[in-house]
């Protein structure tokens, strides 16, 4: 960032400070408060790689952006302020266009995050903050989050315009802007982000891996329910007064604190798979016919000289 460009962030509140602004992180809204109130010299960020390899890729997530969704990026690095707030501005990564002469219909935010515990909702809550300002400022229905990951993957996650989230925000940004200029220390913000909508329905007949494992959880079903009613059925057996006992290539011990802990031996397992696998099928069992229930008998009360005469019943 130029000095210039430095100069200009420290007159009005970006898209990068409102997620400042709604981190919850109290020490970072205090620096964010003091670089804006010239107490405090502004983080040099040149040398954190994460921002570095997102400045990098940008061009490339640009293009897997418009290759994925047939859509034009433009006016990337365009600066706008907000027509209703001038201490609100954005500085963005691109709009969002059908056509090169069509009108922006959303804009779009370029990340890289590394690969290690990604995931959507993380980064949906991390940036919602930023998105809701940038649509804010630039009166656009649609952000869309572009994000490339170390793990050579490629996520975007679209998200709407929170009229209701944006008037929140924008009072809490008025409230931040306020103690910049009377000195009073900003506190944290206590705004909700609602939960990303999940909507798609998403048929996975067509991976291989899907059906493999779909394959192995149907066929062990049984069996695992069989082991859990044998394990079940033989801590039943276990003597009260005993503190180990084994048998077959089972042994159940009784931890100090009275839990049954069963052990199996592995030569005994592979035994048994190959004595199951020699056994015929098990003949179904045929469904026994329930007894006919029997019509149920009102049971009379005896007769006691403390208590009201029965009503009559009708014949």
């Amino acid at each position: 960032m130029s000095d210039e460009a430095r100069a200009a962030r420290m007159k009005s509140i970006g898209g990068s400070d409102a997620k400042i602004i709604m981190s919850g992180d109290q020490a970072a809204i205090e620096r964010l408060w003091m670089e804006k109130r010239g107490e405090a010299i502004p983080e040099d960020l040149s040398e954190v790689i994460l921002i570095n390899l997102g400045n990098l890729t940008e061009p490339l997530n640009a293009d897997l952006f418009e290759d994925e969704t047939e859509l034009l990026v433009t006016d990337e690095q365009k600066k706008v302020h907000y027509y209703a707030w001038d201490k609100a501005h954005t500085t963005l990564d691109g709009l969002v266009r059908k056509t090169p002469d069509s009108d922006p219909t959303a804009i779009v935010e370029f990340k890289f995050m590394f690969p290690f515990g990604f995931s959507k909702e993380d980064a949906y809550e991390k940036y919602y903050p930023q998105v809701q300002h940038n649509m804010m400022v630039t009166d656009l229905p649609t952000a869309y989050l572009s994000i490339l990951t170390g793990a050579a993957q490629h996520v975007i996650i679209e998200v709407e315009a929170d009229l209701f989230y944006q008037l929140a925000l924008l009072e809490a940004e008025k409230d931040f802007w306020r103690c910049v200029e009377t000195g009073e220390t900003p506190g944290v913000p206590e705004i909700e982000i609602p939960l990303i909508e999940r909507v798609k329905v998403i048929d996975m007949s067509q991976s291989n891996e899907w059906g493999d494992l779909a394959f192995t959880l149907l066929s062990t079903k049984p069996s695992v329910e069989k082991h859990e009613k044998a394990k079940k059925a033989i801590k039943r057996l276990f003597p009260n007064d005993a503190k180990s006992a084994s048998g077959k290539g089972v042994t159940i011990n009784l931890s100090k604190d009275g839990k049954q802990l069963i052990k199996f031996d592995e030569e005994a397992i592979k035994q048994a798979v190959a004595d199951a696998a020699n056994l015929p099928p098990p003949a179904e069992d045929e469904p026994a016919e329930k007894p006919a229930k029997k019509p149920r008998q009102t049971r009379k009360k005896p007769a006691n000289s403390n208590d009201k005469p029965a009503a009559t019943e009708a014949a």
